[in-house]
């Protein structure tokens, strides 16, 4: 934020007449580049800032409600057998940024006749673009446990089910620093990605019990079998499952199909 100056023109008592007196005064500006835009190219950003404001305040509402939406009904599908872990709530409230960038662009287009420059533009622009990437990614990202298999989507709307059995490695990365995360990754024997998530932040356990499963008994739990279900669930904590996958690192070999 910068500051003008005008003159302004006062008559001071006592002064004889037809003297005056100048007076400075201040005004604020957003913008430090005063230079005029021309006409058409501030209303077509003026447009694009309202556009993306737009966008951005009704798109994170409707992310935010539908993912406490979304949080409620998983506790019934849990109850079906359904396991889904989603961001947690942290994660999803920084969503709430999104607007931000947008929204200060408009306000200061539409009260400040300066421009912040093309490089300040085209940062806010891609901050912009960053955010709603990071709030589209909140929308759909999720692990889904069930009887049929594994399913995870990331970015795209098209997702694909993984049975059990396709899992044939397991690799565990523990953090090295306070900044860093675990990361537990799943693969087929052709080498595809089936999963990867971190665990510990996400209270994500239940696939890693699922394979130490198959691990300590030679065979996948049938998840339709209530006795396989409780000594899956038996296991379906951080203490049973990540040091143990902490120590072996990796293991392959598990896979009795491939896909």
């Amino acid at each position: 934020m910068r500051q003008s100056a005008r003159s302004r023109t006062i008559r001071t008592p006592g002064y004889p007449w037809g003297k005056v007196r100048h007076l400075r005064v201040v005004r604020f500006r957003i913008f430090t580049n005063h230079t005029k835009r021309e006409p058409i190219m501030r209303i077509f950003l003026i447009i694009i800032w309202g556009i993306m404001a737009f966008i951005s305040v009704t798109g994170t509402l409707y992310i935010i409600i539908n993912y406490e939406i979304q949080r409620w009904k998983d506790m019934e599908r849990r109850r079906q057998g359904a396991y889904i872990r989603r961001v947690n709530q942290a994660e999803a409230l920084l969503a709430i940024f999104t607007p931000g960038f947008p929204c200060l662009y408009l306000f200061a287009y539409l009260t400040d006749e300066g421009s912040p420059g093309a490089f300040y533009e085209f940062l806010g622009i891609f901050l912009s673009i960053g955010f709603m990437m990071y709030a589209w990614y909140v929308h759909v990202a999720y692990v889904k446990i069930s009887p049929e298999g594994i399913e995870q989507r990331m970015w795209s709307a098209r997702t694909t089910v993984y049975p059990f059995n396709a899992i044939d490695g397991i690799e565990y990365y523990e953090a090295t620093s306070s900044d860093d995360q675990d990361l537990v990754s799943f693969y087929s024997k052709s080498g595809k990605l089936i999963a990867a998530f971190c665990p510990i932040i996400h209270k994500n356990y239940r696939l890693m019990a699922i394979v130490r499963f198959r691990i300590d008994n030679d065979r996948w739990p049938d998840m339709n079998n209530p006795s396989d279900i409780a000594r899956v669930d038996a296991l379906d904590s951080g203490p049973d499952t990540v040091p143990y996958f902490r120590g072996k690192e990796k293991v392959t070999g598990l896979a009795d199909v491939d896909m």
